[in-house]
C-alpha cells in the first residue's frame, strides 16, 4: 500500500457483502423478526416484523425522490455527503396492533438510510430516515411515526454496529489496528486502520485508488509487512535446520549439522513479494577417510570445519 499512509485495509464488494448477508439470514433466521411494545399515553402499541427475505446492502444513498419521501430520523433534515448507504428488503411482514386491537397485516418493501462512522476504532451507524411501501392511509399515524420507524432505523443501524477489523493473528504475531477510516465506495465497503497508535481519522480522507476490480481485497503496508517478516522470523531463532551422517563403507565417513541462529535488518524489496536480510547460521562438518581395509580398522580425519556466530 505506497499510496496511503494506512497498514492494513480489507475492502468487500457489495455482491460479497450480500452473499454474506444472505448466509446470515439463513444459519440465523430469528435475528431478522421481532417486535417491540411502545406505550403513549396511556394506549399500547406493538409492531412486530419478518423480513420473508434475505435484506441486502445498497452502497450508495437514496435518490433525492426516495429521500424525499422518507420518514427522516430525529434531527436529520438533509443527506451526509459520504458514507451514505442503504438497508433493503424487499419483503417484510408488518403486524401491528393498538392495544389489543390488531391493524391489517401489511407486506411490502423497505429501504433504511444509514451513514457510516468511525467510533472508538469500530462504526457507528446513524440511522438517517426510512421508507415503507403500503404504509396505512396516514403515515404521519402515532404508530408508523413513533414505534414503526424507530424500530426500522434500530434494525438497519444494528445490522452494521460496532463493524471492525478485529484484532489480528498474522504470521504468529497478534496486530492491534485502529480503525481510521471506512469508504462506502458504488461498489466496495472498505476499511482502512493502522498500527499505530494515536492515528486519528481525516476529516476528509483523500481519495485512494482501491483495487476495487477485485470482489475482496487486503492490502498490507510494506511497514506492517516488515515488521510481521521479523516477528515470523524471530519464532525460528535457534532453530535446527538438519544434520547429518552418513558412511560409505571401507571409504569415508561425514558428519554435518546446522543452526538457524538469527536474520538482521530485514527489509521488504521494491517488489513486495521480495525481501532481504542478513542471515546468522552456525554449522559444522567432519569429513573421515576410512583406509580400504576388509575390517574397516583405522582412519585419519582429512578435514573439520565449522562455523560460529
Amino acid at each position: 500500500m505506497n499510496d496511503s499512509n494506512y497498514d492494513l485495509a480489507v475492502g468487500v464488494g457489495a455482491d460479497s457483502l450480500n452473499s454474506g448477508l444472505k448466509k446470515a439470514y439463513q444459519q440465523h433466521r430469528d435475528a431478522f423478526r421481532g417486535s417491540v411494545t411502545k406505550p403513549i399515553e396511556d394506549i399500547t402499541y406493538t409492531f412486530g416484523w419478518d423480513f420473508l427475505a434475505a435484506p441486502a446492502l445498497t452502497l450508495a444513498p437514496p435518490d433525492e425522490e426516495l429521500w424525499g419521501k422518507m420518514i427522516k430520523a430525529e434531527g436529520i433534515t438533509a443527506l451526509p455527503d459520504s458514507g451514505v448507504l442503504q438497508f433493503v428488503a424487499e419483503q417484510l411482514k408488518a403486524d401491528c396492533k393498538v392495544g389489543d386491537t390488531p391493524l391489517p397485516e401489511v407486506t411490502g418493501k423497505i429501504s433504511v438510510a444509514l451513514q457510516l462512522k468511525l467510533d472508538g476504532g469500530g462504526i457507528t451507524a446513524v440511522p438517517l430516515g426510512a421508507w415503507l411501501e403500503n404504509l396505512p392511509d396516514s403515515p404521519m399515524s402515532v404508530i408508523v411515526k413513533n414505534v414503526v420507524i424507530p424500530a426500522l432505523l434500530d434494525q438497519g443501524a444494528t445490522l452494521l454496529k460496532g463493524l471492525k477489523i478485529p484484532a489480528q493473528n498474522l504470521f504468529g504475531q497478534t496486530v492491534t489496528l485502529s480503525l481510521v477510516r471506512v469508504d462506502v465506495l458504488p461498489t466496495h465497503l472498505v476499511l482502512a486502520s493502522t498500527a499505530r497508535t494515536g492515528q486519528a481519522p481525516a476529516v476528509r480522507p483523500d481519495a485512494v485508488n482501491w483495487p476495487t476490480d477485485k470482489q475482496v481485497f487486503t492490502l498490507i503496508s510494506k511497514n506492517l509487512l516488515t515488521t510481521l517478516l521479523t516477528a515470523v522470523v524471530k519464532q525460528h531463532e535457534n532453530t535446527a535446520l538438519g544434520h547429518g551422517d552418513k558412511t560409505i563403507q571401507f571409504v569415508a565417513s561425514a558428519k554435518w549439522d546446522a543452526t538457524f541462529r538469527r536474520a538482521t535488518n530485514l527489509a521488504v524489496g521494491s517488489d513486495p513479494t521480495t525481501a532481504s536480510a542478513g542471515v546468522d547460521i552456525d554449522w559444522h562438518a567432519e569429513l573421515d577417510l576410512v583406509p580400504m581395509t576388509p575390517d574397516g580398522s583405522g582412519g585419519c580425519a582429512l578435514t573439520k570445519a565449522g562455523h560460529e556466530s
